[in-house]
């Protein structure tokens, strides 16, 4: 222990003692489950068809390969490539409803902001640098924080990183070579971000690769090139792992053909390029800059392996709106030791301001010390007792006693809540057209019964069908003749869309049966009620 050490606790202080990572996943995990952000896991609905999905699993034990939520594809091939992370859906829907949903996207997102924020204190990032840019990570996040599949993928993406770091060392543990193909065999079948975990396993094979060969130094070359084969290696037996899904190669031409079709990412918004107007958007501009920063005042410390890993999550933050999370977390782990490591030379520098450097060392001395007493305190137990006290009150329907202390649902004044309502109490069968994005919402909530006529799956419905709903929701020239192709008698539009205000000019043909400030419903002539609900 040297004289700017801290004391070491005992022991069971250092397990029962909460850590400031305990704090922060306590509070990041309250507050997505019955706290300020609690709005945000269910804010994107088409998390309703994939409860739904893995409730039919667990009924009938079997993985879809058919539609059976949608009128327009009923009985056409489905690939339910998430099948697993919506079988657990099933499951705590099952014990816990919608609370049951939103505390697995609070444990995982919580769990992952907690362990980038170790990450980056492990790596060398002194801890006010390192609570920025974990902080700077969560504001890009945002932009996704839903409760669904695809949080999965940021696990996956930040432990994967952690792995190919510590194979980086001189002594590896030897199953991390099949560290990366086991997991895989997880991946694939919970979410397709693993496409993005072959690519960086790539980025890590490709530096090892061209590090063998511009080294000069013969011991180093060779440990390069058997580095460059061990990586070759895991990311071959990884790609086979890959096929360990029930669709088999099938699923790899369905993604293929998917991301492929030009016409549905250029309109699907989560694949558009980000808009650096909203906040997470900045969030991830200010860690690129920070980048930028660490990579021009410190290109010594700057690995191949960073740079290439650095270039993968650049392109694909800026490529797609989705993918700012994992890039945002990648691009925090890469620039946080290498601006911590030029911050804290600033002490040592001879042309730097004298009062500069004795504020860079004083900030630097009470970082170290602060990392040091952080790392000692491990036990965690008040986030696991939060964690499984939480999921008690969420089996029992959110109640303490007889206190609603947690109640997720889905937003009122943003979906159809009353509308549906309504079209339940009508005690139809007719299929019903709205938004894709209220899709997920109407499977939730209507399905057996009633099914929908486009929804969210845009891998499912394909270009063709999606250009129709298009025309038809944008009212363009041709929308007439999808309504009769489609034969849609029952339309859920929100209140001020375009083609309510053209359904209201047709009153000989449709009537609104209820109508409020979220959304209206329509039914065609021959069917309709015509007492307007309030």
């Amino acid at each position: 222990m040297t004289a700017d050490s801290p004391p070491s606790p005992p022991s069971i202080l250092r397990f029962l003692l909460p850590s400031a990572r305990d704090i922060i996943f306590i509070f990041l995990f309250w507050a997505l489950l019955a706290g300020p952000l609690s709005n945000r896991p269910l804010a994107d609905a088409d998390i309703g068809w994939h409860i739904r999905t893995g409730e039919q699993i667990l009924a009938t034990h079997s993985i879809p390969r058919t539609d059976a939520f949608s009128s327009t594809m009923q009985g056409q091939p489905w690939l339910a490539w998430e099948w697993l992370y919506d079988a657990l859906l099933g499951v705590l829907h099952h014990a816990g409803g919608l609370n049951g949903v939103v505390w697995l996207c609070a444990l995982l997102v919580a769990s992952i902001f907690v362990i980038l924020l170790r990450m980056l204190l492990t790596n060398g990032t002194g801890m006010p640098l390192a609570i920025l840019l974990m902080l700077l990570a969560e504001g890009a996040a945002s932009i996704h924080l839903y409760a669904r599949p695809h949080i999965v993928s940021w696990f996956f993406s930040l432990f994967w990183f952690a792995a190919l770091e510590r194979w980086e060392q001189p002594v590896a543990p030897s199953w991390l070579r099949w560290f990366f193909p086991v997991s895989m065999a997880l991946w694939v079948n919970l979410h397709g971000g693993w496409i993005f975990g072959l690519a960086l396993l790539g980025a890590y094979a490709l530096a090892a690769f061209l590090e063998s060969l511009r080294t000069a130094d013969p011991f180093a070359r060779i440990r390069s090139s058997k580095r460059a084969r061990a990586l070759g290696s895991a990311l071959g037996w990884s790609v086979l792992a890959t096929l360990v899904n029930p669709y088999g190669w099938r699923l790899h031409a369905h993604i293929y053909r998917y991301l492929g079709d030009r016409y549905l990412m250029n309109r699907i918004d989560e694949f558009q390029s980000p808009d650096f107007h909203g906040w997470a958007q900045r969030c991830f501009g200010t860690i690129l800059l920070l980048v930028l920063v660490g990579f021009a005042s410190n290109r010594r410390a700057l690995r191949l392996r960073h740079l290439l890993v650095a270039l993968l999550a650049v392109y694909a933050g800026l490529y797609s709106s989705r993918n700012l999370p994992v890039s945002s977390i990648l691009l925090g782990l890469i620039a946080g030791p290498i601006l911590w490591g030029s911050f804290a030379s600033l002490a040592e520098k001879p042309g730097c301001w004298g009062w500069a450097r004795g504020w860079v060392g004083r900030i630097s001395s009470f970082s170290d010390r602060m990392c040091a007493q952080e790392l000692q305190l491990h036990g965690h137990v008040w986030p696991v007792v939060t964690v499984i006290a939480a999921l008690a009150i969420c089996i029992q329907g959110g109640r303490v006693g007889s206190r609603q202390v947690i109640h997720a649902q889905f937003d009122p004044l943003k979906l159809p809540v009353a509308a549906v309502g309504s079209l339940q109490r009508r005690q139809s069968t007719e299929p019903i057209f709205s938004t894709d994005a209220w899709g997920g919402y109407l499977i939730y909530r209507l399905y057996p019964e009633r099914k929908v006529v486009v929804d969210d799956r845009h891998d499912l419905y394909g270009s063709v069908r999606i250009r129709e709903y298009l025309i038809l929701w944008q009212a363009e020239p041709g929308w007439e003749n999808v309504l009769e192709t489609w034969r849609i008698k029952t339309a859920l539009l929100p209140a001020r869309s375009t083609l309510a205000n053209l359904l209201r000019e047709l009153p000989q043909q449709w009537h609104p049966v209820y109508e409020d400030n979220v959304a209206v419903v329509f039914e065609r002539e021959g069917r309709a009620d015509r007492k307007l609900k309030p």
